[in-house]
């Protein structure tokens, strides 16, 4: 399975400069247990994921590296988004080799919380994703859930983090 989606979900992750607050909870390095799934009728399969957020303060940019696996595979990640000051935008971009490639990704972000929505055609098989995506943070701990973006009563992805 590619994870597509809690790939392109994690990027997000990079893209938190709402509050310095919420900003620097997002910070370090992060474990997270959970599902997620390939295509709106796919199964949910298990996954496990390791993080590591840093924050440059001075650009208001959080960048994204990290590793996911799911039964027999593991997957390369990364992203960089960045806010502007007075501003609940973010944007940037997100890389999965193994999926959707280098893609960009933008959304708002306000006191924990930064959504998104994205659209991208997978490399390897020519599939349309699209998603919406939401992070939440409080007192260290990181959950990101997800839905598909033309019925948004499908969840494609839900996994809490930790430090």
């Amino acid at each position: 399975m590619r994870v597509i989606e809690l790939m392109t979900a994690l990027a997000v992750l990079a893209a938190t400069p709402a509050t310095a607050d919420s900003l620097s909870q997002m910070g370090g390095t992060w474990q997270g247990t959970g599902w997620a799934r390939e295509t709106p009728q796919g199964p949910q399969e298990t996954l496990r994921c390791r993080i590591t957020n840093t924050y440059d303060a001075a650009t208001l940019t959080l960048t994204l590296k990290g590793l996911c696996a799911v039964p027999g595979r593991r997957i390369d990640i990364g992203g960089r988004l960045s806010g502007t000051q007075g501003s609940t935008q973010v944007s940037g971009r997100w890389s999965n080799p193994d999926g959707i490639g280098s893609v960009p990704v933008s959304g708002l972000q306000r006191d924990g919380l930064v959504a998104f929505t994205f659209a991208a055609t997978e490399i390897a098989t020519g599939r349309d994703l699209a998603q919406n995506v939401e992070w939440r943070v409080s007192e260290g701990e990181l959950r990101l859930r997800s839905t598909d973006r033309a019925d948004p009563t499908i969840h494609m992805s839900d996994i809490s983090f930790s430090r």
